[in-house]
């Protein structure tokens, strides 16, 4: 019998090992034809300790420079660069929604309309510049061709307007479009119902979503660039299937700020879409001003729809400093919408409507009032008096109101009849809405200090 000590054995059986002239032969063997029987030795307890405390020290002192990440050895300077990469990657994108709002210019390559390229087609190659608002989702672009041809292009929300003209100097005097429209428009492929923005302001969403983070090469002056790839599954997201699998190249600049972005749509080789834009005066004050979004909505309601449905449209003559018209349509079929004590928020199914809204540029969530307006005789005959809400008065307006986490109410002059929403103060509702005046296309509304009340 071997003594194996303390040590764990393992009996392993090896074949005919020959014996060497002279050597003694143990007992139970047949010479050189004989098998024989050996006892492999396993390290013990103590053994394998020792092992993890030479290589816990091996660690320690920066001597094993190899380890184990993904099925392959990695350098741990090269995990600290991938790590940076990540990091710095998720800084700038967050840099850039904290910054909210940016400018931008470069140009753009598209082999037809899309989700970033919501307005009138111009070009598929265009040289472009314009602004971003981004807790309000709302752009405004030109974008010139190679002849000199322009087109601007102004969106607020899942709204898009348009005007065109042959040079970017003409574009003044041109008249507004609605281009596209959740309301007016029929959905296509990228007009997902939940889509909430349109144009550039998707690009914070894109840049967002993409995975991969890397390193690139420095670009031409030397600064730090990063890459990303957009994820194949875009089911849920708000830029659009065409963006899938899109490459995203970021430049920064000395703050860590991106400065460049370039987003190349797949296939690498013919790609549909190509975004190549220098970012410029993050979180400048006024790159979006109340009268650029305020136009176009106002010089593109259909006046001669809610004439037709008997509606003397309305709108508000004052606001409060720092608001816009962000959105304004008209209907003439409605929805009931959300009814409560103090009456029904929407129309009557049939009546020609006016839909007015208006938000607080500078804010993020907070600011906001949504008019609706329709005929008095419309909503007696197909809703009736509202009963309950506490009593409420807005100039020569009548109702009643209430107020959960927002004030919600209905009033009427006996001819037309309104409903609002909004996150102002019962008190500065009526203050805000004492000031509805005929509505006018070319009025824009003057601004109330003091609202909301401190």
């Amino acid at each position: 019998m071997v003594d194996v000590g303390c040590d764990t054995g393992r009996v392993v059986e090896e074949a005919a090992i020959p014996v060497e002239p002279g050597a003694t032969v143990e007992p139970g063997s047949s010479g050189q034809a004989a098998s024989s029987r050996r006892v492999v030795r396993q390290p013990n307890r103590g053994s394998r300790l020792v092992a993890l405390v030479v290589v816990a020290g091996l660690v320690a002192g920066g001597l094993l420079v190899l380890f184990r990440d993904g099925g392959g050895y990695v350098d741990p300077e090269e995990r600290r660069q991938a790590e940076a990469a990540r990091d710095a990657y998720s800084e700038a994108v967050m840099g850039l929604g904290r910054a909210r709002t940016f400018a931008y210019r470069g140009s753009v390559h598209a082999a037809e309309p899309g989700p970033m390229r919501p307005g009138s087609w111009l070009a598929g190659d265009v040289t472009v510049e314009g602004a971003v608002l981004l807790p309000q989702s709302i752009t405004r672009e030109v974008a010139v061709d190679a002849s000199g041809a322009a087109v601007e292009t102004v969106s607020s929300g899942p709204t898009a307007w348009g005007r065109g003209a042959s040079s970017a100097a003409g574009l003044a005097g041109a008249p507004w479009a609605v281009v596209r429209s959740p309301d007016a428009t029929p959905l296509t492929a990228y007009d997902a119902p939940d889509r909430s923005r349109l144009g550039i302001a998707l690009l914070a969403d894109l840049l967002r979503s993409a995975r991969d983070r890397r390193n690139g090469p420095p670009d031409a002056t030397g600064r730090r660039t990063l890459r990303a790839t957009v994820p194949t599954d875009t089911r849920h997201a708000r830029y659009g299937d065409l963006l899938a699998g899109a490459e995203v190249s970021l430049v920064l600049d000395d703050a860590g700020d991106i400065a460049h972005v370039v987003v190349t749509a797949a296939p690498a080789g013919d790609p549909e879409l190509v975004l190549d834009l220098a970012i410029e005066r993050l979180g400048e004050p006024d790159l979006i001003t109340p009268a650029d979004v305020g136009d176009p909505a106002r010089r593109t309601v259909p006046v001669d729809v809610l004439a037709a449905g008997g509606v003397d449209p309305l709108e508000l003559g004052s606001v409060p400093s720092g608001w816009a018209l962000t959105g304004a349509g008209a209907s003439r079929t409605g929805s009931m919408g959300r009814c409560g004590a103090a009456g029904c928020i929407g129309t009557p199914e049939g009546c020609a409507s006016l839909r007015l809204d208006y938000r607080a540029l500078a804010e993020v969530t907070d600011g906001w009032l949504s008019l609706t307006v329709a005929s008095e005789s419309c909503l007696k005959l197909k809703i009736g008096e509202p009963t309950g809400g506490e009593p409420f008065r807005a100039g020569t307006y009548v109702g009643r109101t209430e107020t959960v986490w927002l004030t919600r109410g209905t009033m009427s002059d006996g001819v037309t009849w309104v409903s609002f929403d909004t996150d102002l103060s019962t008190a500065d509702a009526a203050v805000v809405l004492a000031s509805l005046t005929p509505f006018h296309v070319a009025t824009d509304p003057t601004p109330i200090a003091g609202i909301p009340s401190p």
